[in-house]
């Protein structure tokens, strides 16, 4: 026996259809306010390379990343002795790293130079130790010369003394050695002028400053006094200034 089926009207294949359709709508619905309401997350991410702020002062760097959606962060502060107080030192992303909008970008600002440390230049001759001192972002000061076992013309100290914190710019002075004193300073009082100046290069020294003053000891042109005295040991090439009479 044959079985006949059934045919539906066609009114209940419609409602079948309007069903179908009305719970797909409502899916879609019901994603679009999860998306939108919900979750109002952006659906398409903007993407944009870091701009490069380095050496910009700290108000005008803020304001470049602002102007390409980004927000900065103030990390800490670092001496630096080329990049001003007050400017980006450092960034991080770096510049042209491509990062999403909003993205936070960290920046480390200059103090500018910090101390500078004393060079040690004991031992080292006049002309190499300014150059020394002129690297290290320092200037020579007074120079001052005393005796001393080491090396004429070599330095012995200086002020202040190595390993001392000063600012960038400063002076600093420079003791020169002008040799051992072990030379004996000759007698040259009572002697005529020329004759007290052959007796004191022939000492290994050299005649300083001479002054004349009004004596009624000896005459004319005698050495009526000497700095330093006689006796007083003395470093090679050392000055004997004379007092002579009139």
């Amino acid at each position: 026996m044959s079985v006949r089926r059934r045919a539906w009207p066609a009114t209940v294949r419609g409602r079948e259809w309007l069903r179908t359709g009305l719970i797909l709508g409502g899916a879609v619905l019901a994603g679009y306010l999860v998306t939108c309401v919900v979750y109002p997350a952006a659906l398409i991410t903007r993407e944009d390379a870091v701009v490069r702020v380095l050496g910009l002062p700290r108000a005008e760097a803020e304001k470049a990343l602002q102007e390409r959606g980004f927000k900065s962060r103030i990390e800490g502060e670092e001496a630096d002795p080329v990049i001003p107080a007050g400017h980006v030192l450092w960034q991080d992303p770096p510049p042209e790293v491509v990062l999403p909008a909003g993205a936070t970008i960290h920046l480390t600002l200059s103090t500018g130079p910090g101390p500078i440390t004393v060079p040690d230049v004991v031992s080292f001759e006049l002309e190499q130790a300014t150059l020394v001192i002129g690297a290290a972002g320092l200037r020579v000061g007074a120079v001052d010369t005393i005796p001393s076992a080491s090396e004429a013309g070599v330095i012995v100290t200086t002020r202040p003394a190595t390993g001392a914190s000063r600012t960038a710019g400063s002076t600093v002075d420079l003791i020169v050695s002008k040799g051992p004193a072990d030379i004996r300073i000759p007698d040259v009082v009572g002697l005529k002028q020329e004759a007290a100046r052959q007796r004191i290069e022939a000492a290994g020294l050299k005649v300083g400053t001479i002054t004349t003053r009004q004596s009624r000891r000896g005459g004319t042109g005698i050495v009526i006094e000497q700095r330093p005295a006689a006796g007083v040991f003395s470093p090679q090439d050392a000055r004997v200034d004379l007092v002579i009479s009139q």
